[in-house]
């Protein structure tokens, strides 16, 4: 075996809202119109019918202009925006069908962050009721991945995309590698796998005399249930990162199955979504090699959040086969893996695209 056996695949989803589907006969549409009593931005927010329960019927991201377009059946129900930076907002209710542009007052309180304190308590629940503080942060988190799961239109002016394959020596020298480039349309540029798939079979599959293929979380992942009753959560902070804090995560006591490790870090000022970083844990070799990766986010000119850049990393490893003299004077042949160096794989977008990079 050697390093050109191993492959890998990021999970970056493939969701299809379910408020990008057009009006059917029975539903009917509400134009909203987002104004913020403060005059802050509403660009990207996230915007929800709920029903009277206060499940999510319906969904999708407010426009440059703070409007948005939702279609559901006739009814009651209330409607939730969520902004990054801010505590939700839910308004009175209001009944479908209806006629004309609905115009709502939006009025939330900042969230602030960097007053929050940061405990080496772990919670196996996001949502412990217990645990205030890491609600507040992660909530911040999941704004910005539902927001990429959501973001098709943005993805249509972004231009290209590139995947590149590398191969590096023991020295640092690169062996080989390969890139392409692709025009980004109505998909979304990189590929996708089933989150409870990951949570069954694990996050790298493989052996030495078959060689390994590993798989990166993504959006869909990181805010699925199967994530969440695998995995446990706790609040950090690091000194080479002063004005961010962040939602580290590990897999549940006892579970065996090849799973990830890592931190997702956010902005303590704007509440912004920066950067997921992450290593192989309960994988043979691709953990005792340090393998991982990380996924960086953009924010588009609408407000909205899409993955800019990814990045795995793994050794090449190859088995050799060593002579072993015991104590007895018997000879035998060991089968050893041996690093020869590390296979980078990795995307990102090259488009045209200006705005704002999110990378630390």
């Amino acid at each position: 075996m050697n390093g050109r056996a191993i492959r890998c695949g990021l999970a970056v989803c493939a969701f299809a809202a379910s408020s990008s589907v057009g009006a059917q006969d029975t539903s009917s549409e509400l134009r909203i119109k987002l104004q913020p009593t403060d005059g802050s931005t509403v660009s990207g927010a996230l915007v929800a019918l709920l029903d009277s329960r206060d499940s999510v019927v319906t969904e999708g991201l407010a426009s440059q202009e703070g409007v948005r377009v939702l279609f559901a059946p006739r009814g009651a129900y209330r409607i939730s925006v969520r902004r990054i930076g801010y505590l939700p907002f839910v308004s009175s209710e209001v009944t479908l069908p209806r006629t004309g542009e609905l115009a709502l007052n939006v009025e939330s309180p900042r969230v602030v962050l960097e007053s929050i304190v940061v405990t080496s308590t772990s919670q196996c629940s996001r949502n412990d009721a217990n645990a205030q503080a890491l609600s507040t942060v992660w909530d911040e988190v999941a704004k910005a991945l539902r927001s990429s799961q959501l973001t098709l239109d943005d993805l249509r002016g972004l231009g290209r995309a590139r995947k590149y394959r590398r191969e590096i020596g023991r020295n640092g020298n690169l062996i080989a590698g390969d890139s392409s480039e692709f025009a980004i349309r109505n998909r979304r540029p990189f590929g996708s796998i089933d989150p409870g798939t990951l949570a069954s079979e694990g996050y790298v599959i493989g052996d030495a005399d078959k060689g390994w293929t590993y798989y990166g979380p993504d959006e869909t992942v990181l805010l699925s249930d199967p994530f969440a009753a695998t995995h446990c959560f706790r609040l950090v902070r690091e000194r080479d990162r002063p004005a961010q804090i962040g939602v580290s995560f590990e897999p549940v006591p006892d579970r065996k199955v090849a799973d990830i490790k890592g931190v997702l870090w956010v902005d303590q000022k704007t509440s912004e979504l920066r950067e997921i970083n992450f290593r192989f844990v309960n994988a043979g070799p691709m953990s005792r090699y340090e393998a991982g990766g990380f996924t960086r986010f953009r924010r588009a000119k609408s407000g909205a959040w899409i993955v800019d850049e990814w990045k795995l990393s793994a050794p090449r490893l190859e088995m050799r086969e060593a002579p072993n003299v015991t104590a007895y004077g018997i000879a035998k042949i060991d089968r050893l893996l041996v690093v020869i160096g590390r296979l980078d794989t990795g995307g990102g977008i090259i488009g045209p695209e200006t705005a704002e990079h999110t990378a630390p």
